[in-house]
């Protein structure tokens, strides 16, 4: 196998989702090169001897669709990897796209923003970031299964599969318990409260607390012991049914006192809690400063840019590389995926690690869940709470409700389930023995509580030097904050996220969907991809430490928020759905209860194609970009008054057809309808032994040899801890 810094990357100069795909390749010491699209015939001829010198070419466009043209050349060895809104099929393929309209059709936009306005897109470019971290996955994946049969394949990501895949429980709520999540401005849906931004003494502080023992905690640390003793507040039930009393009761604390002060008070009391600062103040951050995560780059303004966002400890240098094969065997398609001979013990829970665990396996990855007997708390489940989550199927927790979350089980497919609780050394033997034939350990504890088990990385190496650990935490395993607890929410906002989020007119908003925890989770499966190769590219196949910190994946996907600040010399204004590239751009209201259409207008052609399907006349069509700007309260006015009595979906393919970027908002209903996901076979239906046939999203990276596939459904609990621990007996002989 070639060491890493011996692939040889082209970027056919495209999208930024193509783009990011080649940085990440980059930042891990690949050889990537970046080629304007070839148009004359010597520009071609020249494409197609650098073609012939790669390993890997990355093909990427947006707004529209993307034209392949490395199609008709004949490399039987080379990896096509292939990025585009919304894939090369299907009724949606010729659709115009940009990160506005493709955060509205995957339903992420539907769900942030305050009730009774209109929704919030998130700004950046993380739709398109998403996307090309996915296509990274899927070339690493490729490289692996070429290693074997010496032969390259397609390998495709849209947009919008994957950010519909980036939901946590949109899609479970709906095939459970048939219920429509829906946004609460700052508030977390559902049970856990407090979850979300307020205002304190000197600006905003982001409050996480989602359980009865934090709350009690950090009330009786605050000196307010009677909260404590409010029928109100005595439980996660009564507290989601009074989730404005608890807010008001705690404002005038938070007002008197500043974030940090704040911040520790939760911290000490086992919650999450940070500051919400400005996108600049990051630059400083002495976590990040401690990590060395900012890089210069080398220009005269010194603009910082965040290193690899999944630092493999001490890299040594490659030496000698694996010998390839001297001959490519014949083509082989495996149904049981590229990562098929990889086995993972995953110890992870929540969301970013189960994540990051879901994407191994329908990859191919034999992974092996490892969880204590009680971690699914498992014992009766009140019925009442049970319909308050709508996660389980009816609504009913049933006889065994630790079996049936919907939540835990759409991310647990595809994994096996044992039972050890690693407290006790008997369990710890037995996963020690495990992690003798494991190719990977995945886990999202706190930094610490590996190493205090027993079971830190150095101990893991001496068992097999070999293991791959990979650490999902909140700020990273080492430097000042490290110990800080954290969840996607309190990352989102202490990453200068939140503070550019929100109307012009109203404090810092939070996303709908936390999307720290998914991101965090790509990181993982790329670094721990990355760890792999570099470890079988070595004849003595070193293991790595894969340390992923939560805030900085959650910096890199929005560096070029970031990057813009320091060009500007200011943080960004929040500015609603409106964008200074784009005018107009907004989601305006459609017929029916909370119904909205996205419109983002990226040039003089679109603005006069939507004057002319909307009837706004010769003055306004003639406006230019700056004009548009100016009189945007104007157009959104008139806009407005011809989308509220007609539908969205028929509006979105009315514009579509026009030229017009566009896109129909999504919520849970929407996307388990909509026709291009269906078209593609994109959701995924496994028989589940307690909660019958559901359906859950499928995987966004599409390999035309050796495709994801979904082989089981989450198992049980304990469910094959005979199985694994037989097949363990015979590995051990």
């Amino acid at each position: 196998m070639k060491p890493f810094e011996a692939l040889r990357i082209l970027e056919i100069a495209g999208s930024p989702a193509g783009a990011f795909a080649a940085r990440l390749f980059s930042d891990c010491g690949a050889d990537a090169t970046r080629l304007e699209r070839p148009g004359r015939r010597c520009e071609r001829a020249a494409f197609e001897r650098a073609l012939g010198r790669c390993d890997v070419v990355i093909e990427s466009e947006a707004p529209g669709p993307l034209s392949p043209l490395s199609d008709t050349i004949e490399l039987p060895a080379l990896i096509r990897v292939r990025i585009s809104p919304f894939g090369s099929s299907g009724p949606y393929a010729r659709f115009l796209s940009n990160e506005f309209t493709d955060d509205a059709i995957s339903g992420h936009t539907w769900l942030a923003g305050e009730r009774g306005r209109e929704p919030l897109a998130r700004p950046g470019r993380i739709s398109q970031h998403q996307a090309g971290a996915q296509a990274f996955i899927g070339a690493l994946a490729a490289l692996r299964v070429r290693e074997r049969t010496g032969r390259g394949q397609i390998v495709e990501v849209s947009h919008f599969e994957g950010l519909v895949g980036m939901h946590q429980h949109t899609h479970a709520m709906w095939s459970h318990g048939r219920h429509v999540l829906e946004r609460e401005g700052n508030r977390q849906p559902g049970l856990p409260h407090p979850v979300g931004i307020y205002p304190c003494r000197d600006g905003f502080v982001q409050l996480a607390l989602p359980s009865q023992p934090m709350r009690d905690a950090f009330l009786a640390a605050a000196g307010m012991p009677e909260l404590v003793l409010d029928p109100r507040f005595a439980d996660d039930l009564s507290i989601a049914r009074n989730k404005a009393a608890f807010d008001a009761a705690i404002a005038p604390w938070l007002a008197a006192r500043a974030a940090e002060e704040i911040a520790s008070i939760v911290q000490s009391a086992g919650g999450a809690c940070g500051p919400v600062p400005p996108l600049l103040a990051l630059l400083g951050d002495p976590q990040l400063r401690a990590r060395g995560f900012w890089r210069e780059d080398g220009s005269a303004r010194a603009l910082r840019r965040p290193r690899s966002p999944f630092p493999l400890g001490e890299r040594e240098s490659a030496g000698p590389s694996v010998p390839e094969p001297a001959a490519a065997p014949p083509a082989c398609v495996s149904s049981a995926g590229p990562l098929a001979g990889l086995r993972v013990l995953d110890l992870s829970r929540v969301w970013a690690g189960p994540f990051a665990s879901r994407l191994l396996g329908d990859l191919g990855a034999d992974v092996i869940l490892v969880e204590a007997p009680h971690a699914r708390g498992v014992g009766a489940l009140a019925p009442e709470l049970a319909r308050l989550t709508h996660l389980y199927p009816d609504d009913e927790p049933g006889e065994r409700p630790w079996n049936r979350n919907g939540g835990f089980n759409e991310l647990a497919r595809n994994r096996r389930g044992v039972t050890l609780d690693l407290r006790r050394a008997e369990a710890k033997r037995v996963f020690e023995r495990l992690v003798r034939h494991a190719d990977v350990v995945i886990e999202n504890f706190a930094p610490g509580v590996m190493a205090g088990l027993g079971l830190g990385f150095e101990r893991l190496r001496q068992i097999d030097p070999a293991i791959v650990h990979v650490s999902i935490s909140g700020y990273g395993s080492t430097g000042p904050h490290s110990s800080r607890k954290a969840f996607g929410p309190t990352i989102e906002a202490g990453s200068g996220f939140s503070l550019s989020m929100g109307h012009a007119d109203s404090g810092p908003i939070r996303s709908g969907v936390a999307w720290p925890d998914p991101v965090s989770g790509l990181v993982a499966v790329a670094g721990a991809l990355v760890a792999l190769h570099e470890r079988d590219a070595r004849p003595d196949r070193p293991g790595r430490h894969v340390d992923v910190s939560m805030l900085e994946a959650s910096l890199y996907f929005t560096s070029d928020l970031l990057l813009e600040a320091q060009l500007r010399g200011a943080s960004p204004a929040r500015a609603g759905n409106r964008s200074p590239q784009r005018a107009p751009q907004g989601c305006y209201p459609c017929a029916g209860r909370d119904r909205w259409i996205a419109i983002s207008v990226e040039s003089d052609a679109e603005w006069a194609a939507l004057c002319r399907c909307a009837g706004l006349g010769a003055e306004l069509a003639a406006l230019g970009l700056a004009a548009r700007r100016d009189r945007h309260d104007e157009i959104d006015a008139a806009i407005s008054a011809w989308t509220r009595s007609s539908d969205p979906i028929a509006l979105m393919n009315l514009l579509q057809s026009a030229g017009v970027t566009a896109a129909a908002l999504a919520d849970a209903r929407d996307l388990a309808r909509d026709p291009q996901l269906a078209s593609r076979g994109f959701w995924v239906a496994l028989e589940h032994p307690e909660t019958g046939l559901r359906y859950a999203p499928g995987c966004a990276i599409r390999l035309s040899e050796t495709p994801a596939s979904y082989r089981r459904p989450a198992p049980c609990l304990g469910q094959h801890d005979a199985e694994v621990m037989r097949e363990l007996e015979e590995l051990d002989q």
